[in-house]
């Protein structure tokens, strides 16, 4: 392809970009990774390493952005994930969410840049950082899937503040803004809000893939399957999990039977040692008794 038909080319694959993602991109990062508004249309960007489903597509992150993502990837996985007894599932949902939040090209729609705000830093309360804030709207069947996914893990079961959909990303907007430097405020609505259509959920099963791994749709690895302890939807709801407590409940027999033993022994020993006793006084009683003879 000569240079006349390549740029003909691109010329119309930007042309139908902005047709398809006419409203700008909400933020990106600056020269110094800080988060700033931007009014940059979505754009392609072939190097995605952390969100490669979103690769050879239009997006709003940078490269930078992406591999930020990634490093927080391994802070979701120990959060979340089976390398902090949780679930791959929701650690899954939760990368795809936070990916889509930087790179989702209907950024603009979902995600409003209301202004900037010194707040106390969560990590340091004797610290204070500008931020950007930021309102993002949530698709309310995201926010409920995605809880769903992750409500029963050691870290959302063990807050308080994580017990419901909006409490938990609530909660995880506030936390992220020591490294963000965004202080995200969270709404859900059904128009115009983040989507993410066929969420992972604790029943599915995946194909091994060439490296012998399992990966879900979204490039997502996930080491392995979900516990009933760790997602509620992979609970048999056939198998009894709670059962009336009988008379004997909670009833051990070895330690009972050692208590009773040693007790039994104690009693054997006892009771030969007072009949030792009295034998011995009778003969000494007996003994005496011949002196005086």
């Amino acid at each position: 392809m000569n240079s006349f038909n390549y740029k003909i080319t691109m010329l119309w694959i930007l042309a139908l970009m902005q047709m398809a993602y006419g409203i700008p991109c909400g933020y990106t990062l600056d020269q110094n990774n800080l988060p700033i508004e931007t009014d940059k249309e979505p754009w392609i960007n072939e190097n995605m390493s952390a969100c490669q489903f979103y690769d050879k597509s239009p997006v709003c992150c940078t490269q930078s952005q992406d591999e930020g993502i990634g490093n927080d990837f391994v802070s979701l996985d120990a959060t979340f994930g089976s390398d902090g007894d949780g679930c791959d599932i929701c650690a899954a949902n939760m990368k795809r969410f936070w990916c889509a939040y930087s790179c989702d090209p209907r950024q603009g729609e979902f995600l409003k840049i209301t202004g900037r705000a010194n707040v106390t830093d969560p990590r340091n309360p004797n610290r204070t950082i500008d931020v950007q804030t930021v309102t993002l709207r949530i698709h309310p069947s995201v926010a409920c899937d995605v809880f769903s996914s992750c409500q029963r893990t050691n870290f959302a079961s063990q807050v308080s503040a994580m017990q419901t959909p909006g409490g938990f990303f609530t909660f995880q907007a506030e936390q992220g803004v020591s490294t963000s430097l965004q202080l995200i405020a969270i709404e859900f609505s059904e128009q115009d809000s983040l989507l993410m259509p066929n969420i992972d959920n604790c029943n599915q099963t995946f194909e091994i893939a060439d490296d012998g791994k399992f990966y879900d749709p979204y490039q997502f690895e996930i080491k392995k399957p979900c516990g009933c302890n760790t997602c509620e939807d992979s609970c048999d709801s056939q198998k009894v999990l709670y059962q009336e407590p009988g008379v004997f409940y909670g009833f051990d027999w070895q330690y009972v039977l050692f208590a009773w033993g040693w007790a039994i022994l104690f009693a054997i020993g006892f009771t030969l040692y007072r009949q030792c006793k009295r034998k011995n006084a009778v003969i000494l009683q007996e003994e005496g008794d011949s002196i005086y003879i």
